[in-house]
């Protein structure tokens, strides 16, 4: 059978299109393959590295869906949250300071308000003198030492003259008696609580007593 050369270039054009296609649909399989090679539900892109970097891996040609990594990565959480420790909020004058304690950190010790107490030594001869109450007293481990605290103000205007104990079977009585010093009527003192503490001694040892207040109003 004899073609015309208008048919013999119908045909060849005929079967370019159909190579082209094929060509492109089997680009097209493996693209898909590809997106979907971390197994179901793939992120499209994701898969860009084997698990194994083995020479048999490269030799076989691309990743296969064993070999795909698709799981993207998470955030990493900070150690410890970005608003502990010391924070300071404003400037110049008007910043304001605070702290957080961070997880894992020791929680510091509470402190004993006690402890900054002024110990002092009674003064006799001081004017004015009259009794005022004690805020707390500890018995030392020999039971017979007690320290006793209490609040007062800034010598000279404010000064321990005394203190009285009285002891009996179920009790022990204390009083602090409180006055200034004579010798500096001009002092001008400034009105501040001042927490200050004294030792005092009993005759015999406590040994459960109760202790009482000399300076507090009769109940």
């Amino acid at each position: 059978m004899t073609m015309s050369t208008k048919a013999r270039v119908a045909l060849f054009l005929a079967l370019a299109v159909v190579l082209v296609a094929g060509i492109a649909g089997a680009n097209s399989a493996g693209a898909e393959t590809a997106v979907d090679g971390g197994g179901g539900g793939g992120i499209a892109g994701v898969c860009a590295a084997p698990s194994t970097g083995s020479a048999a891996s490269e030799a076989s040609g691309p990743p296969g869906p064993a070999e795909c990594d698709d799981t993207p990565g998470l955030p990493v959480e900070p150690d410890q949250p970005v608003d502990c420790g010391e924070q300071v909020s404003g400037t110049g004058p008007d910043a304001t300071v605070s702290f957080t304690p961070c997880p894992g950190d020791e929680e510091p010790a509470p402190a004993d308000p006690y402890d900054g107490a002024q110990p002092v030594e009674p003064r006799p001869g001081m004017a004015g003198v009259a009794p005022i109450p004690f805020d707390k007293v500890v018995v030392g481990p020999d039971d017979r030492t007690l320290t006793v605290f209490f609040w007062s103000g800034v010598e000279p205007c404010y000064v321990l003259d005394h203190v009285d104990v009285e002891e009996n079977a179920g009790a022990i009585t204390i009083t602090l008696f409180q006055g200034h010093d004579p010798d500096a009527q001009d002092a001008v003192c400034i009105e501040i609580a001042v927490l200050k503490k004294v030792e005092v001694r009993t005759d015999a040892p406590v040994a459960g007593r109760r202790i009482a207040d000399g300076a507090a109003s009769p109940s």
